[in-house]
């Protein structure tokens, strides 16, 4: 298990925090949406972004999902999804980040019927996307509305490249997954790049910290732990309360370093 956590913050929020970050040293995964990188060239992000680039803290990058797919039959929703991809290049070497998490934009109720069409297209969007990103950079597919990994297991065989994995998302699973844990890691364990660390009680979205939900966080991280893995640990909480409730339980758990 990697000893390094991130927190995660959308870029449009971290005017508000970035004074925390400096202070306290966290490492940042940083989500741009679409309109983030519409109403911002890449040159004023860099200027907000230098003092922690300045201060050595370490990045990994969360790309924009709403309404994109990289699997999609429509060549056009394909297109615009690799250009906004793309348009974090500029950031990814800039603040050398170590991973880009995108989403796959699969759900069985649109593609049940198309799932090889689905995957052969994700397939060449994700290759050629890492083909364009740094070699050091890894692309982190993360579960969103996956009832099982097998969608995601085929999709990632098939990709076969070394920098491109698995993003384990555990408020994810808890609402969408219909299957068990020792499942999912047994399929997708192998490809484990990167954990979304929050919690929720099983009905909404509500990335709580870790602890405060249903989540079976000893079983989870025996799992993680059983894969041989050094996942990246990002902490995905929707409040400054439920941010430190996870950095507190994970220093506890790893012992980590201030």
């Amino acid at each position: 298990m990697s000893n390094e956590i991130f927190v995660h913050i959308p870029f449009r929020r971290l005017g508000g925090v970035k004074n925390k970050f400096l202070e306290l040293g966290l490492s940042v995964e940083l989500y741009f949406s679409a309109q983030d990188l519409e109403d911002h060239a890449p040159q004023k992000i860099k200027e907000e972004l230098a003092p922690m680039v300045k201060a050595g803290l370490s990045f990994t990058l969360h790309a924009p999902f709403m309404d994109l797919n990289p699997g999609s039959v429509d060549p056009a929703i394909r297109k615009i999804t690799l250009h906004r991809w793309l348009q974090l290049l500029p950031l990814v070497e800039y603040l050398q980040a170590r991973c880009v998490v995108v989403h796959p934009g699969f759900d069985h109720w649109r593609y049940g019927a198309l799932i090889e069409e689905w995957t052969e297209v994700a397939v060449q969007s994700l290759l050629d996307i890492t083909d364009h990103y740094p070699p050091s950079v890894l692309v982190a597919v993360e579960n969103i509305f996956d009832r099982d990994p097998w969608v995601l297991k085929n999709l990632l065989e098939r990709v076969n490249h070394p920098r491109v994995g698995h993003c384990f998302d555990v408020g994810h699973f808890l609402l969408f997954a219909k299957t068990d844990l020792d499942t999912w890691f047994h399929a997708l364990g192998p490809h484990l790049l990167e954990l979304h660390l929050h919690d929720n009680r099983g009905d909404r979205d509500t990335h709580m910290g870790i602890g405060r939900g249903i989540a079976p966080w000893d079983k989870i991280f025996y799992l993680v732990e059983a894969t041989g893995k050094k996942p990246l640990m990002v902490v995905e909480a929707h409040t400054e309360e439920d941010a430190l409730v996870s950095l507190e339980y994970l220093k506890k758990r790893f012992h980590t370093q201030e």
